[in-house]
């Protein structure tokens, strides 16, 4: 079933069905606190030859009776891409509705392959699931997903365990964040984390002297600790982390690329040290590794096009709101870069 097709019957299905909005859950956030030790300095090593890459990104969409979730991904595998929504092999869509719309999508031969309504553990997404966790797990799942067709090392857009801060995050999700963590390939994996302004883990290793940082978020550290020079690390960083009955040890480096700032993280110290040199040699202008860079604009491209061809659909048949025409303009302009 192409991506056309799966959107169009889909809201046909919806449109049949008289049910009001559902409505936005508020979003929540919770900083980690997993003690942070200092390992060693990084050494000299090459950088990866040949590698993958992948970065993914999600939207929804308000409509009567159902909130509708879309996910997109774009994973270069050295010899083959794969882009998502535009080939469609897995569930690149989820939706939380009554017990009566999901019956009817599991009812549906094709809707039914690409439209997730439980979560990994076969919990529904019924009208009180968390919106922001769907999303999440929606583009967990794809990644995790394009990480097992690679055969080369793989370089993600973002961290290496996905998901929350797991201790404090309730039922249903926290037991679907542990299986989709646990279900990912790790073994021959790098995570480049760009976003640091959310992050505290430099407080926490003891690296940090000067008392006007000592609740600095990670990315004014770095940026201050790097300050005047071109290229900055900071030592390898050990994490243990717990996830459900599996225990992982996490390695990590903040690196300073001009002004850039990203950590690397990977669990091993031999693919963290290549890590940081691969990203080193590809960066951009900015400091940000180019090939994180266009993974992160195909993605987003991907899934704004999926955007804006569902929100046409949808005004025509179940109707958007207000909040819908907002996400529309961002849809357009992450379309147009």
């Amino acid at each position: 079933m192409e991506f056309g097709e799966a959107i169009k019957s889909l809201f046909s299905l919806l449109s049949s069905i008289d049910q009001p909005y559902l409505g936005v859950s508020p979003t929540t956030s919770f900083e980690d606190s997993t003690p942070v030790e200092v390992e060693e300095e990084l050494g000299v090593c090459d950088s990866l030859e040949e590698f993958s890459f992948l970065d993914s990104s999600s939207r929804m969409i308000n409509v009567r009776g159902a909130n509708v979730y879309f996910a997109s991904l774009y994973a270069n595998l050295v010899k083959d891409h794969i882009m998502i929504p535009l080939q469609v092999d897995v569930p690149f869509i989820a939706i939380k509705a009554s017990d009566e719309v999901r019956k009817l999508i599991e009812g549906d031969q094709m809707l039914s392959k690409i439209v997730a309504i439980n979560n990994v553990n076969g919990e529904p997404y019924s009208p009180d699931y968390k919106d922001d966790n769907i999303l999440d797990e929606l583009r967990i799942s794809l990644e995790n997903y394009a990480i097992g067709k690679s055969n080369y090392v793989t370089i993600v857009d973002g961290p290496i365990i996905p998901g929350p801060y797991i201790q404090m995050v309730g039922e249903p999700y926290k037991s679907a964040f542990i299986t989709l963590a646990n279900q990912r390939k790790k073994d021959r994996l790098i995570g480049i984390v760009k976003r640091l302004n959310y992050s505290r883990k430099l407080r926490r290793s003891g690296i940090i002297k000067d008392p006007r940082l000592m609740n600095a978020t990670d990315d004014v550290i770095v940026e201050y600790l790097g300050r005047g020079k071109e290229f900055y690390t900071t030592p390898i960083l050990k994490e243990e982390i717990d996830v459900g009955n599996s225990h992982y040890t996490r390695y990590m480096i903040y690196v300073k690329v001009r002004e850039g700032v990203f950590r690397v993280e990977s669990l091993s110290k031999d693919l963290l040290c290549k890590g940081v040199y691969t990203a080193r040699k590809y960066s951009s202008y900015r400091g940000i590794p180019e090939f994180i860079e266009v993974a992160d604009r195909i993605s987003k491209r991907l899934s704004a096009s999926a955007f804006i061809f569902a929100f046409n659909i949808a005004r025509a048949t179940t109707g958007v709101n207000y909040e819908d025409w907002e996400n529309l303009r961002t849809a357009e302009l992450d379309a147009g870069e």
